[in-house]
């Protein structure tokens, strides 16, 4: 069977969509930029926390509790990215945005307001529960009013913000820290979390949204739910990310902790396969929508296209810092050069998809053009000039811009709309969790690059000392200046051995997108509304 055939249902078997049900005009632009600021703010958010960090443990006195500022946020918004997706599945897809990002700002108020340590770290953690369904949201209400051939440019406005966020997010929170007013890192989202509630508020009108999922009674949607496996997937997802953020750091790899976290890993793992198979249709993740070869292998590019991601723009600034010389905030502003092309090749290629329809050969050259960009910094030396380190960042941003946001509309084209929320938990997770388990990898790479050279390169230097110092002020830590030279060196090659990494994942992700369907937008769309499913509502895939 042809596959753009066999993405459409039977129009007996669904219920149809008229396309006046879809938004447009003024109307649709004042929900997109909402839902650009809603998701901002959560972008914003994840990029900025970094450079404050060494801020806030020493105002609050507790550098052992560093690790949890940045764990507490990335333990829930990963380990509820299922859950989020279900409630998106079962109630209403405006609501369920509204109470997300209320209780995201709720954190952030915390965290800007913490009196102490213990109170920061639960800003943190509701901040990310919160945050767990903003991104999905906005793709679920796009998926609700937008016709599906045109979902992939408003879905690349949408994602670009988190280009834009990167840019500024260091930037900022290098400015706030300077002058001494962290909290605003935080306050900061509260009124633009305001304004993007209001428009909401009064802008954005559903029409047509129910289905049989939302119409079912309270408690049956409870039990569709999968409160097990929520609980089940909840414990697996934090089993796994206080292992790698512990490992290596406050506890040795080979400590009994972290080999039982990982036990304890495989176990709640194999528990949750076994629930989602004995509960079928019931289940937090039915079978039925992973065993789609499009949603699989979508997921594949997603993890691997994060983890690069993460590698990039987490150990880009340690050569600007520790190689360089350069400060928090001017490291923040030399990554523009990756981001800015990222930020034009994202909207580009939606508009490209939207008016041609296929996205799978964008995806393919995109990954091969950033294959070369990654290449190059792989190379890196300490002598490397900023029109090298330059071209290498826009070569890559540019590539990944071409194909980090497509596989979000192979989920729009080969599900139907009930499955959508599904799809795109599925697909945030993926993305959260290659970029979680990339930090983890990418500080072991480097951490171990340091533990090997520094004794050999500089025996009068303790590498536990170059750990504990940071990639900032080298001049202070090196005893002497032939000893600064290769202290230089060492991170240099700290951070090409990363880009090794990240190199290796962009090439996975190449083999996960050959085995995806080329599908058609256009056609599918066009497809489904001749037999009734009005503008690409009522497809499912390869069923």
């Amino acid at each position: 069977m042809d596959a753009e055939k066999s993405a459409v249902v039977e129009t007996s078997s669904v219920s149809a969509k008229s396309p006046d049900s879809y938004l447009s005009g003024w109307q649709l632009a004042a929900v997109i930029f909402s839902l650009f600021l809603g998701v901002f703010v959560v972008s914003l958010d994840t990029s900025i926390i970094g450079v404050v960090i060494p801020s806030i443990s020493s105002h609050f006195h507790a550098l052992d509790d560093a690790a949890w500022y940045g764990s507490a946020y990335l333990l829930t918004i990963t380990a509820f990215q299922p859950l989020m997706g279900s409630m998106y599945k079962f109630f209403k897809v405006e609501l369920v945005f509204q109470i997300c990002l209320v209780v995201f700002e709720v954190g952030s108020i915390l965290c800007a307001a913490a009196t102490n340590s213990a109170m920061f770290i639960v800003g943190r953690a509701i901040a990310g529960t919160g945050a767990a369904g903003i991104l999905q949201g906005a793709l679920s209400i796009i998926a609700i009013t937008v016709v599906l051939e045109k979902r992939p440019l408003y879905q690349g406005i949408v994602i670009s913000v988190f280009v834009i966020s990167v840019c500024v997010g260091p930037v900022l929170g290098g400015a706030f820290t300077t002058h001494g007013i962290w909290r605003w890192c935080f306050w900061i989202n509260v009124p633009i979390g305001g304004v993007t509630l209001i428009l909401l508020l009064f802008v954005l009108r559903i029409r047509n949204a129910a289905n049989d999922n939302r119409s079912l009674p309270l408690k049956v949607k409870l039990q569709h739910m999968d409160p097990i496996g929520c609980v089940v997937f909840i414990g697996a997802v934090c089993c796994l990310l206080l292992a790698l953020q512990w490992g290596g750091q406050t506890k040795p790899w080979h400590s009994a902790t972290i080999i039982g976290l990982f036990v304890g890993f495989g176990l709640l793992s194999i528990l949750f396969v076994g629930i989602q198979v004995w509960r079928k249709e019931r289940a937090l993740i039915p079978l039925r929508v992973l065993r789609q070869r499009s949603i699989w292998t979508s997921g594949g590019v997603l993890f691997c296209l994060g983890s690069a991601t993460y590698a990039v723009t987490y150990y880009m600034p340690y050569y600007f810092q520790a190689v360089q010389g350069a400060d928090a905030v001017h490291s923040g502003v030399d990554l523009i050069a990756v981001f800015i092309p990222q930020m034009l090749a994202v909207i580009v290629t939606s508009a490209l998809v939207t008016q041609w329809g296929y996205y799978v050969p964008y995806m393919i050259v995109g990954e091969l053009i950033c294959i070369a960009g990654t290449v190059l910094l792989t190379r890196l030396k300490v002598e490397s000039s900023t029109v090298y380190w330059a071209a290498a960042l826009v070569v890559h941003g540019l590539g990944m811009g071409l194909a980090m946001q497509l596989p979000y509309t192979a989920v729009n084209v080969v599900l139907h709309e009930d499955d959508v929320p599904t799809g795109n938990a599925i697909a945030v997770f993926v993305w959260q969790l290659g970029g979680a388990l990339s930090i983890a990898i990418s500080q072991t790479i480097s951490l171990n690059n340091i533990l090997r050279e520094v004794p050999r390169q500089i025996p009068e230097l303790s590498p536990e000392r170059v750990m504990s110092w940071g990639a900032s002020n080298l001049e202070v830590l090196a005893p002497t200046a032939d000893a600064l030279i290769e202290l230089r060196s060492i991170w240099c090659t700290s951070v090409s051995h990363v880009m090794i990494f990240a190199l290796a994942c962009i090439c996975a992700s190449v083999l996960f997108t050959a085995g995806m369907e080329w599908l058609n937008a256009k056609k599918v769309a066009n497809q489904r509304r001749e037999a009734g499913g009005g503008g690409g509502q009522t497809g499912v895939g390869l069923v």
